[in-house]
C-alpha cells in the first residue's frame, strides 16, 4: 500500500504539457541560459528573473543517471549535436520527461524539447533507472556509466549510440505525428526505413564476422584428420595448407571491410546516422521557429533574435544533411562493391572446398572424420555467402533510397 501511495504521488507530481508543445532554451559555453520560450518557463515553473543567468543544470532531476550527461558533453564539446532521453525538475519539485536535441552553436548551445511518447521513451526511462541504481551501488564514475549506456545501443544493433538517438527521433516524430493525427512527414518515414535498412546492416555484418572467425579453425581440423589419414604431404593436407593461405588474404579484406575503428561499415554506418539525426533536427527547429513566432516578441526575451539563430540553424542542418548523405551514398556504393569482391573470393574458397569433398569420397569409410569437416566448411560457407548477398542489396537499397531523396532535394532547389 505505501509502494502504491508513492507511486500515486509522484505521478501526480508530474508536470503537464501538450504533444504539440516544444520548449527551447539557449545557453553560453558554461551552459548558463541565456534566452528560452515561453513553454519552457511556464512547465518549469521558473520565472525568467530564475533562469536567465542561471546554470541549466536548476533543470536537472537528481534521477538522471551522470552518464547521459557525460555522453552529451562528450559530443557537443566536439562540435557534433546529440540527442537524449531528460527528466527534468519543474520548481517546487515536479517532473517533467522530454526527448531533447542539443545543437553546438557558436557561442554556446542550443537545446529543442519535445514530449516522448514512443515505446521507446518507456525502455529507456527503465534503463535510467537501472544505470542510476547502479551508479549508487558501484561508485561508478560518469565515464563507466556511459559506457553502459553506449553498450546498450551496441546490443541493440547500432554502431554509435548516434545512431540509437537518430533512431530514438525517428520513433518519437513518427509517433508525435501518428497522435496528433498528422499525415506522415517524407523526412520522418525516411529516417524510420534507413534506420530499419542500418540496422539489418549491422546484423549482418556482425554475423558475418562471426562466420569467418569461426571458420579459420576448420582448416588445423582438416590437417588432423590428415594426420591420422595419410603420409605427411599428403592430398588432404595440401588441400588444407591451400585453404588456410585463401582464407587468410580473404580475413585480412574482410576485416578491413567489417571491423577495426575506420573500416568501411563503421564509416558509412557514422555518416547515415549524422544524415538521420540532422534530418530529424531541422525539422524540429523549423517547428520550433514557429511556435516562437506565434509566441510573439515581449517579455524579457527577444523572440525575433532567437528565430533568426534557428533559421540559420535550420539552413545549415539541412545542408549538413546532404553532405552526411552524399558521403553514405558513396560509402553504400563502395560497400556494395566490396561486397562483390568479396564474394568473388568465396568462389576461390569454394573451389577448394571442393576438392576436399572429392578427396573425401575417394577415401569411402576412413574419411568419416573428414567427412564432418567439409560439412562445417559446406555450413560455414553458406552462412558467409548469404550475408555477404545480404549486405550487397541492403548497402544497394541505402543507396538508391539516399540517392532518391538527395534528387528530390536538388529538384526542390
Amino acid at each position: 500500500m505505501d509502494k502504491m501511495n508513492d507511486l500515486e504521488m509522484r505521478h501526480e507530481r508530474e508536470v503537464h504539457f501538450a504533444l504539440d508543445e516544444l520548449f527551447y532554451s539557449r545557453t553560453d559555453k558554461r551552459g548558463v541560459i541565456i534566452a528560452g520560450n515561453e513553454i519552457f518557463r511556464r512547465v518549469s515553473g521558473f520565472e525568467w528573473s530564475d533562469l536567465v543567468g542561471a546554470p541549466h543544470k536548476i533543470v536537472r532531476h537528481p534521477d538522471m543517471p551522470r552518464a547521459v550527461f557525460r555522453v552529451l558533453w562528450d559530443a557537443i564539446q566536439k562540435g557534433h549535436p546529440m540527442g537524449a532521453y531528460v527528466k527534468n525538475r519543474a520548481k517546487g519539485g515536479g517532473w517533467y520527461w522530454v526527448y531533447a536535441i542539443i545543437l553546438p552553436i557558436e557561442g554556446g548551445y542550443l537545446s529543442v524539447r519535445l514530449k516522448p511518447s514512443s515505446e521507446l521513451s518507456d525502455r529507456m526511462m527503465k534503463l535510467y533507472s537501472e544505470i542510476s541504481a547502479r551508479e549508487r551501488a558501484e561508485s561508478l564514475d560518469p565515464e563507466a556509466s556511459a559506457k553502459l549506456l553506449r553498450k546498450n545501443s551496441e546490443a541493440g544493433g547500432y554502431p554509435s549510440y548516434t545512431a540509437f538517438m537518430g533512431y530514438a527521433l525517428a520513433q518519437e516524430l513518427a509517433e508525435r505525428d501518428r497522435r496528433l493525427g498528422r499525415p506522415v512527414e517524407p523526412r520522418t518515414r525516411m529516417l524510420a526505413d534507413l534506420n530499419e535498412a542500418m540496422g539489418r546492416l549491422t546484423s549482418e555484418q556482425l554475423g558475418l564476422l562471426r562466420s569467418f572467425e569461426a571458420l579459420q579453425s576448420v582448416p588445423n581440423n582438416m590437417r588432423i584428420v590428415a594426420s591420422r589419414l595419410e603420409p605427411s604431404g599428403g592430398p588432404v593436407s595440401t588441400i588444407s595448407e591451400n585453404y588456410k593461405a585463401s582464407s587468410v588474404v580473404i580475413s585480412e579484406r574482410l576485416r578491413k571491410f567489417v571491423a577495426g575503428r575506420d573500416n568501411l561499415c563503421a564509416r558509412m554506418s557514422w555518416e547515415v546516422a549524422r544524415a538521420l539525426f540532422m534530418l530529424g533536427c531541422t525539422r524540429i527547429v523549423g517547428e520550433m521557429n514557429t511556435i516562437l513566432q506565434s509566441e510573439g516578441s515581449g517579455g524579457e526575451i527577444d523572440s525575433a533574435t532567437e528565430r533568426t539563430l534557428l533559421r540559420g540553424l535550420e539552413r545549415h542542418g539541412d545542408e549538413e544533411a546532404r553532405k552526411a548523405m552524399q558521403g553514405a551514398s558513396e560509402f553504400a556504393a563502395q560497400m556494395k562493391q566490396q561486397s562483390r569482391e568479396l564474394r568473388r573470393l568465396m568462389l576461390g574458397l569454394d573451389t577448394i572446398r571442393v576438392l576436399g569433398r572429392v578427396e573425401c569420397g575417394r577415401m569411402r569409410d576412413a574419411s568419416g572424420g573428414l567427412s564432418a569437416t567439409i560439412d562445417q566448411l559446406d555450413a560455414f560457407h553458406d552462412d558467409i555467402k548469404a550475408r555477404l548477398e545480404a549486405i550487397m542489396h541492403l548497402s544497394e537499397e541505402i543507396e538508391q533510397a539516399l540517392t532518391r531523396y538527395l534528387r528530390s532535394l536538388a529538384l526542390a532547389a
